[in-house]
């Protein structure tokens, strides 16, 4: 058996209609695991799973898409139990979704913005990690990856409050990890750095600041989604099943190692507050 296979298992993917949830479900799929692909327009999640069905179903279904706004803890917990319930149960838990309602200077942060990306983007992860633990624990273990940024675990002034929560989702997943390895599940956090999505086009759709970013980063390039699948998949596998508590950073080496010296400089400003899923 490959050490990838992820058949029989079934996994809970949030923010799965596009950019990299939209990457992770696929592969997800791909690997054998049975998916439920959320985000907050039910139409999108069932756009996603009849699309899943057919590339990777041979007939069956295993996919299925069921709204949830990580605002809401009401639609955190129907999550969690309809989730639980279209399979028997819960295998792996991608938190994926996240807001980032405000980008600018981080003294301007409006007080019910820092509060509510904190709120959504930290606490109600937590609570879904709590939700789904014993439906886990019920299948005798269970894999969670929570992802974070690479704004997390750099100076990221515009986009404080988001690096904040994103930093704090990182050492949450250690203190889970902590919690959770008695029921046997592994929690560990995937940080990347500027991938290709949605939320990030303004970046990598402009030429010029696209050229001053890769001149910033070790590997010259952007990340895709499928970089920050493999983790996951890494992590949700056998492959991974002896890693709780981590943090990945996937981010071509931006947070890790010394930038390139030419056009470093010039990426500095760009890249500040711009490292985003």
């Amino acid at each position: 058996m490959s050490l990838f296979d992820l058949s029989g298992k079934t996994a809970v993917v949030t923010g799965a209609t596009k950019g990299i949830g939209r990457g992770v479900v696929e592969r997800l799929a791909e690997h054998g695991a049975r998916v439920i692909a959320s985000s907050r327009d039910q139409a999108a999640c069932e756009a996603v799973a009849a699309e899943l069905n057919e590339r990777y179903g041979s007939g069956q279904e295993i996919a299925a898409g069921i709204a949830c706004d990580i605002d809401s803890l009401e639609q955190i917990d129907h999550l969690a139990t309809a989730s639980a319930e279209r399979w028997g149960g819960i295998d792996i838990l991608v938190g994926n979704a996240a807001i980032l309602p405000y980008m600018g200077q981080s003294a301007d942060t409006p007080p019910e913005l820092f509060d509510r990306i904190l709120t959504s983007n930290q606490h109600h992860n937590f609570r879904l990690c709590q939700a789904v633990r014993a439906s886990m624990a019920g299948r005798g273990g269970g894999r969670i990856v929570l992802i974070g940024s690479a704004s997390g675990h750099m100076p990221s002034p515009t986009v404080l409050a988001y690096a904040v929560a994103k930093a704090g989702l990182a050492h949450m997943a250690r203190c889970l990890a902590d919690e959770f390895a008695a029921d046997g599940i592994t929690v560990n956090c995937v940080a990347p750095g500027l991938i290709r999505s949605f939320s990030s086009k303004p970046l990598w759709e402009d030429d010029a600041v696209l050229g001053a970013i890769t001149a910033g980063i070790p590997l010259r390039r952007i990340g895709e989604p499928d970089d920050i699948a493999g983790a996951v998949i890494f992590l949700a596998s056998a492959a991974g099943g002896y890693v709780s508590g981590a943090t990945i950073p996937v981010d071509g080496g931006r947070t890790t190692l010394s930038p390139p010296n030419q056009g470093a400089s010039v990426t500095d400003q760009t890249m500040k507050g711009s490292t985003f899923n």
